[in-house]
């Protein structure tokens, strides 16, 4: 799916435009992947990352806080996942 695509999916013009409703919330330096929440014209909110673009790899919610508790919380995680790996 190119980038364009995958913004016209959740109703922008393009890339650019889904970019510019678009706030990383915080970016994975190991990865270079960075995890992001765009407000939909819908008012909803879209979670994703840039790792592998797709609308498959996607959740909406009803509130930005909803939004950002979520990626807090694969944040969270991820930290986890790193130090159980690291301390290996």
């Amino acid at each position: 799916m190119t980038k364009d695509t995958f913004a016209r999916t959740f109703g922008f013009e393009d890339y650019g435009h889904m970019l510019a409703s678009t706030t990383t919330v915080f970016k994975d330096n190991d990865a270079d992947t960075c995890w992001n929440i765009t407000k939909l014209s819908q008012d909803r909110f879209l979670t994703w990352d840039d790792a592998e673009i797709g609308d498959d790899r996607v959740e909406v919610f009803l509130t930005e806080n909803e939004a950002q508790a979520y990626l807090k919380q694969l944040r969270d995680n991820q930290n986890i996942l790193k130090t159980v790996i690291t301390d290996r």
